[in-house]
């Protein structure tokens, strides 16, 4: 594998492709139309491996051979790998979305009220759960967040959404920069807060979404400023949520 390509590479292992299959795919790309020897010198595959790639690929429909003698092998176009993935991948996702409606809609409901609090890890899975929370908001949401990492494109442009939908949308940040980012968004409120003990605050996120449902992130110490490493807790309309909802609500009226 070449150098400055792992990513590239790891995420071509995500999608399904064996390391061989990865560097052949890559060369014939480099190369357009070769045969098995000119990728083996510039993918460093044995040939015979070439082969076996080849013909992994050629059943994807990413590659196409010419039966000459020597074979030749060129790949299809960018474009049009590009649509074959897009396309698998969403059958894919709607085949897993479809089996776990189907296995949610046979779940009975809660037989009692309970005290549901959640916990959400991973700095994108927290950032999915925001983003989820702040467009079903009905009448107000109050976000904050501790610096612009936390920030999302994407959450930005919910927040920005709710706002122009007739949301009361309130951005609380001690960060100018967080703040900054909502100067074009006349709709949404912005606040800085007064933190006297900032430093010792591990607070990464918070959200509060129609006075009833609340997520509170926290980083660790070593992951300060910056971290890729969240954890989040939230809730709706349990006691957890009203105890954070007050919290917040000392904190806008400081």
């Amino acid at each position: 594998m070449r150098s400055g390509d792992d990513e590239a590479f790891d995420a071509m292992g995500r999608l399904g492709f064996g390391t061989n299959e990865a560097e052949v795919l890559v060369a014939l790309h480099e190369l357009g139309t070769a045969t098995a020897r000119e990728v083996s010198q510039v993918a460093d595959v044995s040939r015979p491996q070439v082969y076996s790639a080849v013909e992994s690929l050629e059943n994807r429909g990413l590659v196409n051979v010419q039966h000459a003698n020597p074979r030749e092998f060129q790949p299809v176009t960018v474009d049009e790998t590009e649509s074959l993935f897009t396309r698998r991948f969403e059958r894919d996702i709607e085949r897993v979305t479809d089996r776990l409606r189907e296995a949610a809609s046979r779940r009975e409901g809660p037989s009692e009220e309970r005290e549901d609090i959640w916990t959400v890890r991973g700095r994108e899975a927290v950032t999915e759960r925001i983003t989820q929370l702040v467009r079903d908001a009905e009448v107000r949401v109050v976000f904050g967040a501790k610096s612009t990492d936390l920030l999302t494109e994407g959450v930005r442009e919910a927040l920005a959404e709710r706002a122009a939908g007739g949301v009361d949308v309130t951005v609380v940040s001690t960060d100018a920069a967080v703040r900054e980012r909502f100067a074009d968004v006349a709709a949404v409120t912005v606040f800085a807060p007064e933190i006297h003990d900032e430093e010792s605050n591990h607070t990464g996120r918070m959200l509060l979404v129609d006075d009833d449902t609340v997520l509170h992130s926290v980083l660790g110490e070593e992951e300060l400023p910056g971290a890729s490493r969240e954890t989040a807790y939230w809730s709706a309309g349990s006691g957890f949520a009203s105890t954070l909802v007050a919290m917040m609500e000392r904190t806008l009226q400081s």
